[in-house]
């Protein structure tokens, strides 16, 4: 194991492989299918300029358009899919993920009921994004917009028949809505407010109605059937809210994920969130905790972000779509480890030879 480098960001932590626990016995065969994917974006940058992700002394630690060039050519004819990895990059714990201390949270794509016309049960609207939407400006906030302050512009997408689970959509990014003829639409983050994000289970937990011990959507979902009169002002206390666009390309293969952040489908359960401004996003990553289904130990691909996803030392691990994704990523909140892999070239290019 290389000596820890303290950099002024936290420290970089070269690993072995041998470190990773289950990678000798892993199946990276899906991830790297998913890379051949990313690869097409990742060697489109120019040659010379950084993926993104954590700098050290200017350079960056996942590397350029050049340190990709060699592991993405590879990839596309690669047959083994651990030898591929093991040959052409280098585990990397960045502030100290190797000791276990990295929170991981996990999502999901979630399944609503809805209507593309108003009526019936379907009263709760699922908006566009507004033409006066300005980056970086606040916009109305999620009590303002709940009230009605976008009604009547012709914003509305779908019609849904439940505004808890609309809710949570907005926390997801992304979703399926089943439509009364039994088809599917698809739908995917176009824009947000640009309010600050306060997740409810917090407000619950100020309120003194719910311990911060083992808070879950479904104990959130809970309270709020227990206490309907105070569903409103409960989720009215986020006032972040995302606009949504008809994603057609994905509702003719049911099989593909919703589009992450990187711009590709996510792969059921070998994709995850993380903080952009550690993590290269197409960068393949590690992780290691025990979920409601047992433990994973997997190599992932960081594709995506989320507004809560923040720091070196967390990641939303994505479990698929539909109701039982739903129990347990919901039920995720966990640590453990969290390693990034980084081309060898880039790496010696940072600290010299490995």
């Amino acid at each position: 194991m290389q000596p820890v480098v303290d950099v002024p960001q936290g420290t970089v932590q070269a690993l072995s492989f041998g470190d990773l626990t289950g990678w000798a016995q892993g199946d990276h065969q899906p991830t790297l299918a998913a890379l051949r994917i990313a690869c097409e974006k990742i060697t489109g940058s120019p040659a010379d300029s950084g993926i993104g992700g954590h700098e050290i002394g200017g350079k960056p630690l996942f590397g350029t358009g050049l340190d990709w060039s060699e592991p993405c050519r590879k990839a596309q004819t690669a047959r083994d899919a651990t030898g591929f990895f093991e040959d052409h990059f280098l585990p990397v714990a960045l502030g100290g993920s190797q000791d276990g201390t990295a929170l991981f949270t996990a999502y999901y794509e979630p399944e609503l009921n809805g209507s593309r016309l108003r009526g019936g049960p379907y009263q709760f609207p699922l908006y566009a994004r507004p033409d006066d939407l300005q980056k970086g400006v606040p916009y109305f906030d999620r009590a303002a917009i709940d009230a009605g302050a976008l009604a009547g512009r012709g914003l509305e997408l779908f019609w849904l028949d439940d505004p808890v689970e609309s809710f949570f959509l907005h926390i997801q990014g992304s979703g399926r809505i089943r439509l009364p003829d039994g088809s599917v639409a698809r739908v995917g983050f176009a824009g947000k407010n640009n309010r600050a994000y306060k997740a409810v289970g917090k407000t619950l937990v100020e309120w003194n109605e719910l311990p911060l011990e083992g808070m879950s959507k479904r104990k959130i979902e809970d309270w709020i059937a227990a206490n309907p009169a105070r569903r409103d002002e409960l989720l009215g206390t986020n006032p972040s809210y995302v606009f949504f666009t008809e994603r057609e390309e994905l509702n003719a293969d049911p099989s593909l994920g919703p589009i992450g952040s990187f711009g590709q489908p996510l792969p059921s359960q070998r994709a995850i969130a993380v903080d952009r401004r550690y993590y290269a996003l197409g960068i393949p990553m590690w992780v290691d905790f025990d979920s409601p289904l047992g433990p994973i130990r997997r190599l992932t691909l960081a594709l995506d972000t989320g507004g809560a996803i923040k720091g070196a030392r967390r990641a939303d691990f994505f479990f698929g779509s539909g109701d039982a994704a739903g129990k347990v990523a919901g039920s995720t909140r966990i640590y453990g480890q969290l390693i990034a892999l980084t081309p060898r070239a880039a790496y010696e290019r940072v600290f010299g030879p490995f």
